[in-house]
C-alpha cells in the first residue's frame, strides 16, 4: 500500500533522525521517520554528562524520550517501523516499511548509526555475552557476579561504571597501554574500588560450554592467562549501519558515508547525520548539530529543484 506524498524521508529514529525531524517541520517540510527505538542507541547511555545546558547529566532514555516528544509536537511523522532497504530510481528514493506500506520522496537522509563490534575470537557464540551494561548489566545483580568488559574508551568506561555498582568485582581490559578514554572517566573509576584495571591485556578468547565462564588472555609479556567471568560486555569499537542502502553510494573503506560540506552524499538529494557518516567526533551533541544542518541542507536542495 502506497502513502501519501512526502518530501522527506528520515531513516533512523536516533538523535540525528529526531533533530533532522525537528528542524524539517520547521522548515515547512513533511518529512516521515522510519524507525522503533525513540533515541536510537541512547538507552545504552546510562547518563549523558557532555550535553550544553544538563549540568546534572541526563538519562540517555530520558532524553531520546524528549526529543521525540518535541518531534512529535511539531508535527513529524513517525512510522514506528523500520525499513530492510532504500531504494533510489528516477531521483526518487523509495522504501517499504514493516508493516508493508510504501514511500517516495525527492530527498532522504540517512541517520541510521552504528551498532557495536564483538570481538572475533573462540566460542563468540556463547551466552553471556553483552554489549549493554544498562539493559543487561541488571540479569547478574545480587549474584555476587564478575563481570568484564574489552576496551579503553569513553564508552567502555561508562560500561564499567555501570556494571559496578551490580557486580561484586569488574574487570576493565584492554591490549592497549594507555587508555583512550578522557580524563574524567579515568578519574571516575579510579573512584571504584572494584574495578580492576587490566591494560596491555588481549582477549584471545573466551571460556565455557554454553555459558560464558571465563576469558582466555594474553598480556604484553606473552603469558597466556584465564580470568573466570560470569558475563562479558565488548566495547571494542563500531560499524556504521549502511546495509540498508539498495544503489551505489561513496563511502570509506569502513562503510561509513561520505559527505560534503552541506552534509550530502555522492547521490543528489541523498544526506547523512550521525555516526552513520564519516565525521571526526561521533557524540550526542554532533548527530544533533548534523540533524540540524541536514534538514537545512535537504530543504534547500527541494527547493531548488521544485
Amino acid at each position: 500500500m502506497s502513502q501519501g506524498s512526502n518530501d522527506l524521508l528520515i531513516v533512523g529514529t536516533g538523535p540525528a533522525g529526531m533533530t533532522a525531524a525537528l528542524y524539517a517541520r520547521r522548515l515547512g517540510l513533511n518529512p516521515v521517520v522510519f524507525g522503533d527505538v525513540p533515541g536510537g542507541n541512547l538507552y545504552m547511555i546510562e547518563k549523558i554528562n557532555n550535553f550544553p545546558g544538563f549540568m546534572d547529566g541526563v538519562a540517555g532514555t530520558e532524553f531520546g524520550i524528549r526529543l521525540f516528544q518535541q518531534a512529535q509536537i511539531d508535527g513529524a511523522q513517525f512510522t514506528m517501523s523500520r525499513i530492510e532497504k532504500l531504494g533510489y530510481e528516477n531521483s526518487l528514493f523509495h522504501c517499504t516499511d514493516s508493516n508493508g506500506l510504501s514511500y517516495t520522496a525527492p530527498a532522504a537522509i540517512m541517520a541510521t548509526g552504528r551498532v557495536p563490534v564483538g570481538l572475533s575470537v573462540e566460542n563468540s557464540n556463547l551466552k553471556g555475552i553483552h554489549f549493554c551494561s544498562i539493559c543487561d548489566g541488571p540479569l547478574y545483580r545480587n549474584k555476587n557476579a564478575t563481570l568484564a568488559v574489552i576496551g579503553s574508551t569513553n564508552a567502555a568506561a561508562q560500561h564499567a561504571l555501570t556494571l559496578s555498582k551490580i557486580a561484586e568485582k569488574v574487570y576493565l581490559i584492554y591490549r592497549s597501554v594507555r587508555p583512550q578514554m578522557d580524563a574524567s572517566h579515568q578519574g571516575l573509576l579510579a573512584g571504584h574500588k572494584n574495578v580492576e584495571i587490566r591494560p596491555g591485556t588481549e582477549v584471545i578468547g573466551y571460556k565455557g560450554l554454553h555459558l560464558i565462564e571465563g576469558l582466555i588472555v594474553r598480556p604484553n609479556n606473552g603469558q597466556t592467562d584465564e580470568i573466570g567471568v560470569d558475563g562479558v560486555f565488548p566495547a571494542i569499537g563500531w560499524q556504521p549501519n549502511t546495509q540498508y542502502l539498495d544503489f551505489p553510494v561513496r563511502m570509506t573503506p569502513d562503510r561509513y558515508l561520505q559527505t560534503d560540506s552541506s552534509l550530502m552524499t555522492s547521490v543528489p538529494g541523498l544526506f547523512a547525520a550521525g555516526d552513520v557518516r564519516d565525521t571526526d567526533l561521533s557524540q550526542v551533541l554532533t548527530a544533533c548539530a548534523d540533524g540540524a544542518r541536514a534538514a537545512k541542507y535537504a530543504a534547500a536542495f527541494l527547493n531548488k529543484h521544485s
